[in-house]
């Protein structure tokens, strides 16, 4: 008697929960041109040649080249570390998308469906209500980012240096 499980991909039916997955992609692409904005932010360039110079930049790429372009305009100080932590903060919210979109979603032949990451281990599909509080708590992070950005203590401290 053989003990091999038969998994097969799987594809939710539930279009709400399609939906809220679908959701939580854009709402994480609306995150990284904010990353995008704040590069141009902090290296004082126009928004066409930010874009450009951040073309097919990952996550990881982009918060990666605040932390530097962070270091080199703000100094070290109050607003370098609130910059940190709103990065830290982009990460771990990647962290949960990318955990959801690039795990395998499978579902054995006779059993339940289930996320399986790149070592094997599994857990349930995600609810509706768990993947509309990511997306939730992705917009509400790229909103206050780039408020902070705009008119906040980035704002304030990039025009402080100006004025200098």
């Amino acid at each position: 008697m053989s003990s091999t499980k038969f998994v097969g991909f799987h594809v939710p039916k539930d279009q709400a929960l399609l939906a809220a997955f679908g959701e939580i992609a854009l709402r994480h692409e609306h995150m990284n041109r904010i990353l995008q904005m704040t590069i141009k932010s902090l290296a004082g360039i126009t928004l066409s040649e930010a874009l450009a110079a951040t073309k097919y930049e990952s996550s990881r790429q982009l918060r990666d080249r605040i932390k530097r372009l962070g270091r080199k305009t703000l100094g070290e100080g109050a607003a370098l570390l609130k910059l940190q932590a709103l990065v830290h903060t982009c990460e771990a919210l990647t962290e949960k998308r990318n955990n959801l979109v690039h795990g395998f979603w499978a579902k054995q032949l006779d059993g339940e469906a289930h996320i399986s990451d790149a070592f094997g281990n599994q857990r349930p599909l995600p609810t509706v209500d768990e993947l509309r509080a990511l997306a939730k708590q992705i917009e509400s992070h790229t909103q206050h980012l780039n408020f902070e950005r705009r008119r906040g203590f980035l704002a304030k401290a990039l025009q402080k240096r100006k004025d200098t």
